[in-house]
């Protein structure tokens, strides 16, 4: 079952704008990678105004949920007239942060949250059921790609799909092989300075959804580093887990293609192959960001959903 609470309630139009506590279960499917039943949370920022009003669901870093980041676009998205569920994919699993292990929390888990959430606002009154879309921050923006294609429909075991998909600095160094999505309009928002999640994986993916039939694909890269929500100076992340030397292909069936030995892998494998092979690296660069950069990705992000209809 379902269960809200409000959290904040201020009617100053100035103020943050109010916020709901959410309660739903995530989705748990069986084949080809089965996930147990897991109760997740979130934070639904109401937009004032006409409703039933657009909504967008927000996926996390690898950081998990933080203030000045997915908060931060929540409330934006809330000002400009669009509800905001921020999905909290770690802390009901007990885990705070997934920068230094990927495997704590799955992009999969995160993307079956996030039509877990998508069902629960398709319920709501005061949603337009058709106007629900998806964004996602680095680990988050992974699952928000992969919510967009085809094949992981069925892996989901769901026939829902996001009105468009946005993915700020996603992680492409692994691409599915069928690149087919589902036609929803999409945006990558990258940086031009990313070690963390390079820039040039995702434009490259980019171009592989729209020879694959999605010709909605927008690309912009900023002149900025991983994570420029964060406002101040560069700093280091010493351990964080970085796959940019292990570029691979998903198969149907969830397997990982490596074509640089010409082996297929499980998950657990190659995850496993990559640490013995000494492919994965620790360490990534993050922030530098500032005021303007960070207005001007809103602005257009913004701009993006309104050219959606949103």
């Amino acid at each position: 079952m379902s269960a809200s609470a409000p959290l904040i309630a201020t009617p100053a139009a100035d103020a943050e704008p109010p916020v709901e506590a959410l309660t739903f279960e995530s989705l748990a499917p069986t084949a080809p990678i089965a996930l147990p039943a897991q109760t997740v949370t979130a934070r639904l920022f109401r937009p004032a105004g006409a409703s039933p009003a657009p909504a967008m669901v927000i996926l996390s870093s690898s950081a998990g949920v933080q203030r000045h980041r997915e908060l931060y676009y929540a409330a934006e998205l809330a000002r400009a007239g669009i509800a905001a569920c921020v999905v909290d994919s770690f802390g009901p699993r007990g885990v705070r942060s997934t920068v230094a292990d990927q495997g704590l929390v799955s992009a999969f888990q995160m993307e079956c949250d996030a039509h877990a959430a998508l069902q629960w606002l398709r319920r709501d009154r005061g949603i337009d059921p058709s106007r629900i879309g998806i964004l996602g921050v680095s680990k988050g923006g992974v699952a928000s790609v992969n919510a967009a294609l085809a094949v992981r429909r069925r892996w989901r075991g769901v026939d829902d799909v996001f009105s468009l998909h946005v993915a700020i600095c996603p992680g492409c160094v692994a691409q599915h092989r069928d690149p087919a999505t589902t036609g929803a309009p999409m945006f990558f928002m990258l940086a031009e300075h990313d070690d963390y999640t390079p820039a040039h994986f995702a434009v490259a993916y980019a171009a592989r959804l729209r020879e694959a039939g999605n010709p909605s694909v927008r690309v912009k890269v900023y002149k900025a580093h991983h994570g420029w929500e964060s406002l101040g100076g560069v700093y280091y992340i010493a351990n964080a887990q970085n796959f940019s030397d292990c570029p691979n292909l998903i198969e149907d069936d969830g397997r990982h293609f490596v074509p640089a030995i010409g082996r297929t892998f499980s998950e657990p494998a190659y995850r496993a192959w990559v640490r013995d092979a000494g492919l994965l690296r620790l360490g990534a660069h993050a922030g530098g960001g500032n005021p303007a950069l960070r207005q001007r990705a809103t602005s257009d992000l913004i701009g993006f959903l309104r050219a959606q209809g949103f």
